[in-house]
């Protein structure tokens, strides 16, 4: 018994899934995980982003909030060991730029961050209209 199969569809779906597979490791382009590596959380009051940012210094890291996307930038340089020769290279080096778009509207006066060895924190202030309110239910 033969099934009806749509062969182009199921050609781009297993070239999404391929794309994807291939696009988790960590890399400067394009791809699921871009460097540096971000977490964001939400909170009641706030959000709050962690990203990975070891070898640079804090003094080298540009932020940007800019219409509802943040922006960080920067250039890691590795050290290199005289005349030796690269047998692995797993460190991503160079310039990097990663845009996260933030999902609720917040108070961009009040964005803080810190850095310490090698993690940015930062806390974003939802705005009150961002906020989950309680809604009463009236009799």
């Amino acid at each position: 018994m033969m099934w009806p199969v749509d062969v182009i569809r199921e050609f781009e779906r297993m070239r999404r899934d391929m794309d994807t597979f291939f696009s988790r490791v960590p890399t400067y382009g394009r791809g699921v995980y871009q460097y540096p590596l971000v977490n964001l959380y939400d909170s009641k009051d706030d959000l709050i982003l962690v990203a990975e940012i070891p070898g640079v210094d804090k003094k080298g890291i540009g932020i940007q909030y800019n219409n509802g996307v943040l922006t960080l930038s920067g250039k890691r340089e590795l050290k290199h060991f005289g005349k030796s020769e690269e047998l692995r290279l797993e460190q991503p080096e160079g310039s990097f730029e990663k845009n996260i778009r933030i999902p609720v509207k917040i108070k961009d006066s009040e964005i803080k961050a810190k850095f310490e060895n090698g993690i940015l924190q930062m806390t974003l202030p939802k705005a009150e209209e961002a906020k989950p309110r309680q809604i009463h239910i009236e009799s």
